[in-house]
């Protein structure tokens, strides 16, 4: 007996719904609860996740942005590591696979790989370069993941769902920050300050700006992190939805929307223009020239409204005791970085310092007004850092993945099963390909980089799913 039309999208949104909430409980339940609860909790969840990776790869959705954090002993856990522990239950369950698939991209991550290995060989303080080594390893793994878990278009939109309900969440405590002025004691909990020889500086942190930060690091991450999450709420809507106007999916991608407006970080508002102006052009080759030459004086009356109009008072901060506009601010420190990511780069063309090295020569260079810890600094541009710590070879390596993801979504945009779905990836993408220019946190933040990676692995699962649809796609 067939289930009728619905059914299936119905059993799937309360199948998130069920994951979402134990997520929450279990991750919570961690400060809440005497400690043999949560080991009682955490042993039940171990037995129900050790045969459903999947299940557990959805639960790591929701906690993207929720990177809760605790102290055993002086090693501090996050629940990103969920990365590594899910290979756990992928191992044990092989035998329902019959093959494990690779990525098209296989010699790039390899390279990858050893530049991480010589990164830990040559690391001037091991703990710090092993966790960020760690944190980059881990999440190019979760590509891997990825593409051999989601192996039906139910899926990819599934794990659409989590993430959006996740980031929609994200949005409201974001407006509740917003109204309160103040992080919140949620942040506090999934944002503990400790200091350890893996974790530098986590104690410090800026005072409340005015900029909503959610429970990420900061309000530059949240803005990327919108901004790779609402192409794929969008896609909810239009797919699932079919464009209704009390679609639940339309509103969150708009919480989603609000949520990002209110980070106030031009770099993110850009690369959301940047990338809607990029696939209009794309979409639309009879008008393309029409629309350029619409958006750029659109786009820079935009810029003169956000740095002349009424939101000018939201830009302004306090340095040395006198009021100067912050984007001033960020342009004599970020040209500062910028310069001295040049010149660490030059030192070493080929394969840069390392991972977790240019951290400390930046923060040594930088500490007269640097005010982080001694965790260092970075020089807020993508394509700059990844020249210091990996050189030419590094960088390479890294635009030919992200670029050829962009590429083989492009490719399926005709696709009737998956067209909308790879569009929806390919803006998330090219959202932060933009953002790499002005801002890092999307290669570097514990949340954003994690998400980063998984639209990456989406891209190269819906490449594998639409090949086996329609044969002539296998080269998309």
């Amino acid at each position: 007996m067939h289930s009728p039309p619905l059914a299936q999208p119905l059993r799937n949104d309360r199948l998130v719904i069920t994951v979402a909430g134990a997520a929450t409980v279990l991750a919570v339940s961690l400060f809440y609860t005497p400690l043999p609860l949560v080991l009682v909790l955490a042993c039940a969840a171990g037995v129900y996740f050790i045969t459903r990776p999947y299940e557990l790869l959805l639960v790591m959705v929701f906690l993207i942005p929720f990177n809760f954090v605790f102290r055993v002993g002086p090693v501090p856990v996050a629940a990103e590591l969920l990365k590594v522990f899910a290979w756990a239950p992928f191992v044990i369950t092989r035998s329902r696979r019959p093959v494990f698939l690779g990525s098209r991209y296989n010699q790039w991550f390899l390279l990858w790989a050893g530049i991480i290995a010589l990164s830990l060989a040559r690391s001037s303080d091991f703990p710090y370069s092993l966790k960020e080594c760690v944190r980059l390893g881990s999440n190019i793994g979760l590509v891997y993941l990825v593409l051999n878990l989601v192996d039906s278009r139910d899926k990819v939109l599934q794990v659409f769902r989590v993430l959006t309900l996740s980031t929609c969440v994200v949005a409201v405590y974001g407006f509740y920050q917003f109204a309160v002025q103040d992080f919140g004691p949620l942040f506090w909990i999934v944002n503990p300050r400790m200091d350890t020889s893996l974790a530098h500086g986590r104690f410090t942190f800026w005072e409340w700006r005015g900029r909503i930060i959610s429970v990420l690091t900061s309000e530059m991450e949240l803005g990327h992190y919108f901004n790779l999450s609402l192409p794929l709420a969008v896609v909810l809507w239009l797919r699932e939805a079919r464009r209704q106007w009390t679609s639940k999916w339309l509103w969150m991608a708009l919480a989603i929307l609000a949520g990002l407006a209110l980070t106030f970080t031009f770099g993110a508002w850009i690369s959301l223009i940047t990338a809607t102006g990029f696939l209009a052009l794309i979409l639309d080759r009879k008008r393309r020239w029409k629309i350029a030459l619409t958006a750029a004086p659109v786009f820079s009356l935009l810029a003169a409204l956000l740095t002349f109009g009424p939101l000018r008072s939201f830009l302004m901060d306090k340095v040395s005791g006198r009021e100067i506009g912050s984007l001033a601010w960020d342009v004599f420190t970020r040209l500062d970085a910028w310069a001295f990511a040049l010149q660490t780069w030059l030192t070493h063309p080929w394969l840069g310092v390392g991972v977790g090295n240019y951290e400390l020569l930046e923060y040594s260079h930088e500490f007269i007004h640097s005010p982080w810890g001694p965790s260092g600094s970075t020089p807020h541009e993508t394509y700059l850092y990844l020249l210091a710590v990996s050189g030419v070879v590094g960088l390479a390596g890294m635009l030919f993945i992200f670029l050829g993801c962009i590429r083989s979504n492009l490719r399926l945009r005709f696709d009737r099963h998956y067209g909308l779905i790879a569009l929806g990836l390919a803006f998330a993408l090219i959202a932060n390909l933009v953002g790499w220019l002005g801002d890092d946190s999307t290669f570097l933040g514990p949340h954003t980089s994690y998400l980063l990676w998984l639209v990456v692995g989406l891209t190269e699962a819906v490449r594998v799913l639409a090949a086996r649809q329609s044969p002539d796609l296998a080269a998309a």
